[in-house]
């Protein structure tokens, strides 16, 4: 597994802000060496909201492989995970493609984490379950707190078996206190009572958190 970090290119002169903000993503390398997967956490519906683009193609025109059901507005307060099958076969042309469109699609790019996989269950069946389990436990984009850097860092610490992974920018690991999130991977998101009201999935994140057990016919509350 592999992160990469970089600032998105803009049709403008950089402002500050820009020059602040640096995505992250995650990058799967597989034994049977046809392709890289490349995965992102963002806000809901970014992709087919703004057209369906994509960095991580030539064609960068991708709208037509979505289902009706995945077109829709982006919500900027939502996060989703996104999962691209690109033509990398390895981290070697993967790194290869991004310097093809340095800085006309990734600006100032760094591999700021690469490590052999140690999870044992990491099939691309089990990686996706991961991946549904973390977004849905807390489905909140928020720019600082919860966002691409706190997912590629908690992704690439899970999967690599690490501790010390930090968000590559010292505003969101240091600044807003970053606390890794690695156990939401490996928990069903509906076995945790403070995110079901009324039947209705909440995307409260609370560390408290208790699950709901039957015994006898009557709900129990375990603590984590």
């Amino acid at each position: 597994i592999h992160m990469l970090s970089h600032r998105y290119a803009v049709q403008r002169k950089e402002t500050v802000k820009d020059r602040m903000f640096y995505h992250s993503l995650c990058v799967l390398e597989w034994n049977h060496g046809q392709h890289c997967t490349v995965i992102e956490l963002a806000y809901l519906g970014g992709v087919t909201g703004s057209g369906g683009k994509s960095n991580f193609y030539d064609d960068k025109d991708i709208f037509a492989a979505f289902p009706p059901e995945l077109i829709q507005p982006w919500l900027t307060n939502q996060a989703e995970i996104r999962c691209y099958d690109v033509n990398a076969r390895n981290i070697t042309e993967f790194k290869e493609f991004v310097t093809k469109y340095e800085n006309t699609r990734f600006v100032d790019p760094h591999f700021n984490f690469s490590h052999p996989a140690r999870l044992t269950m990491r099939s691309k069946a089990q990686i996706a379950h991961y991946l549904l389990n973390y977004v849905t436990r807390n489905t909140d984009y928020e720019q600082f707190q919860r966002n691409c850097q706190t997912f590629a860092a908690d992704f690439c610490a899970f999967v690599g078996g690490k501790k010390s992974v930090s968000p590559y920018s010292p505003i969101v690991s240091n600044a807003v206190n970053y606390k890794p999130k690695i156990h939401y991977f490996l928990y069903d998101s509906f076995a945790y009572d403070n995110h079901i009201h009324n039947g209705i999935m909440d995307s409260g994140d609370n560390e408290d958190d208790t699950t709901i057990t039957t015994s006898n016919n009557n709900n129990e509350k375990e603590q984590d």
